[in-house]
């Protein structure tokens, strides 16, 4: 797994005063349990107008590792997460790219996606909708009731992600050589189960 100081975490915010905090602890709790311990936690407020800088600035005595980074003004999540790539020092950098709660399904993904050095960036998207007819079928035939829970937890239309990026490879990208290389891209779909 990527080496502990090497790895940085963005997660921009606005107006969060009611639910950074928790955001926060719960990026924390995610790292203890994958066994990664100095990870940098770069938090950008993207210019907020109620009590998230104060908070943030109460954080940051709290925990060493958190950076907090602004926006005089709105300027959007996908703003703030540009900025918290720009600005981490780490060499693995996972961008949450809305002001929620990371999924610590999709950190683990993408951790595992890490391990292949080949890989520039990476993207795990996370929506919830109903699992299909088929899928749901096959559950009931071998006796569980996972077709009356998964109806049940759905919230159709509901959509997160979490992208990685490998700093040295955009750095070569983005040399004089950068033009010699291709991207590839493909895309997989899992379905996970969550507890409630």
């Amino acid at each position: 797994m990527t080496p502990p100081n090497k790895l940085s975490i963005v997660l921009p915010v606005r107006n969060g005063q009611d639910r950074i905090e928790r955001r926060l602890e719960k990026v924390l709790v995610a790292l203890a349990e994958l066994g990664i311990g100095g990870a940098e936690i770069v938090i950008v407020d993207d210019g907020s107008s109620d009590a998230t800088p104060r908070i943030l600035d109460q954080l940051c005595t709290r925990f060493s590792r958190v950076r907090v980074l602004r926006h005089s003004r709105p300027r959007g999540m996908e703003a703030a997460g540009q900025t918290g790539l720009e600005r981490s020092t780490g060499d693995l950098i996972f961008i949450q790219e809305a002001d929620e709660d990371l999924r610590l399904e999709d950190l683990r993904r993408l951790l595992k996606m890490s391990e292949d050095l080949t890989v520039v960036a990476a993207r795990a998207e996370s929506s919830t909708r109903p699992a299909s007819p088929e899928l749901l079928r096959r559950l009931r035939a071998f006796g569980t009731n996972a077709d009356r829970q998964v109806i049940a937890r759905s919230d159709p239309g509901h959509q997160q992600s979490l992208q990685m990026v490998r700093r040295p490879h955009l750095q070569t990208l983005a040399g004089p050589k950068g033009d010699r290389y291709r991207l590839e891209s493909s895309t997989s779909q899992s379905v996970a189960i969550e507890t409630a």
